[in-house]
């Protein structure tokens, strides 16, 4: 079993290269997921976990992340954003952080993680308070951050007529 899923991983790398050379963007993206997939059914192998496609209670997972997961994976995020490691690398570490983090949209976070260090809000993706928190620690409170977040709360405020009080709140006390 290890020795397909490595294959799979092989041959979904050389088609991701091969997705690059010609530039197409939606082939990479999911490449990048197939490969998340992959990583995720190795894990769960040699965990020895069962696969039970059948709901319970004791098989929901949970989509929410502890504080100090989502401290890591910003970490993460932020060091992708800053050209300090590959996407590789970071997808690699993100999963062994959280498991279910969608790894598929690690470029896509990228690129909005990128505008938010230089100041660009952004209306469509707010960040969560949690995820907003653990970005301005882990930039100190950059004003250039700061910034984009004042820009995102206004555009929301303008488009939605709301804001994301528990974000207004911890902007406040900065």
């Amino acid at each position: 079993m290890k020795e397909v899923i490595e294959s799979i991983s092989k041959n979904t790398k050389e088609a991701y290269r091969e997705s690059i050379v010609i530039d197409n963007e939606k082939l990479q993206e999911l490449l990048i997921t197939i490969l998340a997939d992959a990583k995720k059914l190795s894990i769960l192998i040699e965990e020895n976990k069962d696969i039970n496609m059948n709901t319970d209670k004791k098989s929901n997972v949970s989509t929410r992340y502890t504080y100090e997961q989502v401290k890591a994976i910003t970490k993460i995020q932020l060091d992708l954003a800053r050209d300090v490691i590959s996407l590789e690398v970071a997808e690699r570490e993100v999963l062994r952080i959280a498991n279910t983090f969608p790894i598929h949209n690690l470029k896509q976070y990228n690129k909005r993680l990128k505008n938010y260090l230089n100041g660009i809000g952004e209306y469509g993706f707010a960040f969560p308070s949690n995820w907003a928190k653990a970005l301005l620690e882990e930039t100190n409170n950059d004003r250039l951050v700061i910034q984009a977040f004042e820009k995102q709360q206004d555009l929301y405020f303008q488009k939605d007529g709301r804001i994301n009080e528990k974000l207004e709140a911890l902007l406040k006390s900065i």
